[in-house]
């Protein structure tokens, strides 16, 4: 109740100032309530700038306002260009109609609704938004409408591929169903051909068994831990173990000492790593018998899955009889090379005697001087020594001749060692420095730097080569006297890491006959050959792990060439 001044003039002091403390407090709080309403309306400008929806007011008519910047980036202009211009100079002439008609019945019903619009955009491209609209009261207490954008261009467009896919996905699975239904027929079909073929398949794994047990060959099955599931009867002839102590236990019990200096390591390793980059390949390997006798095996691995598990099978093949006779081929082919390097060297005869008649000639003639300077009044001293260290050096290189020869010819033991290919070539042609002079022949070489070495017998490859120089200056003999004579040796890397060796003459190459026939024993086409040669050359290549090939036509020369596996190719250290 509000107190009229008549009342206020009658109340009693205290009364007075009980009222007048009253009033000052309500005051303090609508002082205290303008200042928050100052506050939010701060915090609704700033809300309404940095909104991350379009945010635009219009009047009446239809004229922006305001408008915030992400109104305005969306719409694509600067907020000074749009700001008093109508906002469907911006809309698209498609929703223009349903904009006006939106307007007009929000004014009406002052009731929000949501209305698809579409703007130009930046650089003519369409953006597709949401626009929902309310009445709001201004400052000047008129109707202002609001309207909020939200973009919803990207929400349409993935809108639209989602239709598409799922209309894909109707007919893919409408064609999946259809297959479906057909492969549920074949499967029908199918349960009652595994029934017929169950009991078959019953006779048949009868059958395999007893297959494998009649094979020569030992199968072992072994799981990833490396304990033995099965053996075949072949197992227990190998090994001298009986079926039942094999099962169940670790594939070790039959492993070589070696391969068992750390057994779980090592078995763990092999399983793991190993056994994966050798399936299918055949391995050289040591087994252990029952008698702790050692047996030569050639072992395949195999690897296959059974109820959710891995196994590996090991075939394996006792060849202690090929062993044996691979050793008599080797002794055997070393007696044969041995014969012909005998023969080599008695071809060869007529031009070391002669590299071996230079020096003792020239020791000789050194000698004779130094006679002649003993005999003066005063020798000169200096002089006599430096004619008798060219006489010494004479004396060496003759020896180094004969040294030569003889380790050349004489009978001896494989022996391998780490060589340079192209020291080795060198080496070997300078035995043949007078039949290149006497028969005119032009020694080119064409050796690559920086080879890998090779793990080979020295002697045996050297007479390798030798066998195929000698070869090719035999062919230039038979070329017209004046013709050019021409003799290249190459050297080279191929892509398996294997050394390429190649001897290419120009002489009259061979007919189809002789090349049909020239890699076979026995066969020559010289008049006084034994015809081993070539053969010797190419069982000595093969024993490297090699290959010895040639290309000829005639009239153009041939080209006999051999790879030798450095230690890089993985067969470099292979033993003989």
């Amino acid at each position: 109740m509000v107190n009229k001044p008549d009342d206020i003039a009658r109340m009693p002091s205290a009364e007075l100032q009980k009222l007048l403390f009253d009033f000052q407090a309500k005051q303090l709080v609508l002082e205290i309530q303008n200042q928050e309403l100052r506050a939010s309306l701060g915090c609704t400008e700033q809300l309404f700038e940095k909104s991350l929806m379009g945010c635009v007011t219009l009047d009446k008519q239809g004229c922006v306002q305001r408008i915030n910047d992400t109104a305005a980036n969306l719409i694509g202009f600067n907020k000074q260009d749009v700001q008093c211009e109508t906002l469907d100079n911006y809309i698209e002439v498609s929703t223009k109609l349903a904009y006006s008609n939106y307007l007009e019945k929000l004014k009406s019903t002052h009731l929000p609704d949501v209305l698809p619009l579409k703007f130009y955009g930046k650089n003519s491209k369409t953006i597709e938004v949401d626009c929902r609209g309310s009445i709001v009261r201004g400052s000047d207490n008129s109707d202002l409408i609001c309207l909020f954008l939200s973009d919803v261009t990207d929400y349409k467009e993935c809108e639209k591929k989602l239709s598409s896919m799922v209309k894909q996905l109707e007919n893919t699975v409408n064609r999946k169903a259809e297959q479906q239904a057909e492969t549920n027929e074949i499967l029908k079909k199918t349960i009652n051909e595994l029934k017929h073929s169950r009991h078959q398949l019953l006779e048949r794994e009868a059958k395999l068994n007893s297959i494998l047990n009649a094979s020569i060959e030992g199968i072992v099955v072994v799981d990833m831990l490396g304990t033995i599931v099965s053996v075949n009867s072949a197992v227990e002839k190998i090994f001298g173990y009986n079926a039942g102590e094999l099962i169940g236990s670790s594939i070790n019990l039959l492993m070589s000492t070696t391969m068992k200096k750390n057994k779980p390591y090592y078995l763990e390793k092999y399983l793991r790593i190993i056994a994966p980059k050798v399936i299918g390949k055949v391995q050289e390997i040591e087994g252990l018998r029952q008698d702790s006798t050692l047996v030569p095996l050639d072992m395949t691995i195999a690897e296959f899955p059974l109820d959710g598990m891995h196994y590996y099978s090991a075939i394996v093949r006792d060849v202690s009889a090929r062993k044996v006779q691979e050793q008599q081929e080797k002794e055997h082919l070393e007696k044969l090379a041995h014969v012909t390097r005998l023969g080599l060297m008695g071809e060869m005869a007529s031009g070391i005697a002669h590299e071996v008649n230079q020096p003792l000639s020239s020791v000789v003639n050194y000698t004779k001087a130094c006679l002649l300077f003993i005999q003066q009044e005063n020798p000169d001293l200096e002089k006599i020594g430096e004619v008798l260290h060219k006489a010494h050096q004479q004396a060496l290189k003759a020896g180094q001749i004969i040294h030569s020869m003889r380790e050349f010819v004489k009978p001896r033991k494989i022996h391998r060692s780490t060589v340079d290919i192209n020291e080795l070539i060198y080496d070997a042609i300078s035995l043949f420095d007078a039949d290149f002079k006497q028969n005119l022949v032009a020694m080119r070489f064409e050796l690559t730097k920086n080879l890998p070495s090779v793990f080979i017998d020295r002697v045996q490859i050297e007479q390798v080569i030798l066998n195929l120089i000698r070869n090719s200056i035999e062919a230039l003999k038979e070329l017209p006297q004046f013709t050019q004579r021409h003799l290249s040796v190459e050297t080279s890397l191929n892509d398996l890491d294997y050394i390429v060796v190649r001897v290419k003459d120009n002489g009259p190459g061979l007919t189809a006959h002789q090349r049909e026939k020239i890699l076979t024993p026995f066969f020559t086409t010289k008049a006084s050959g034994m015809g081993m040669g070539l053969s010797i050359s190419r069982s000595l290549v093969e024993a490297h792990q090699g290959t010895l090939h040639f290309n000829s036509k005639e009239d153009k020369g041939t080209t006999f060439y051999f790879t030798l596996p450095t230690e890089k190719s993985g067969n470099g250290r292979n033993k003989t």
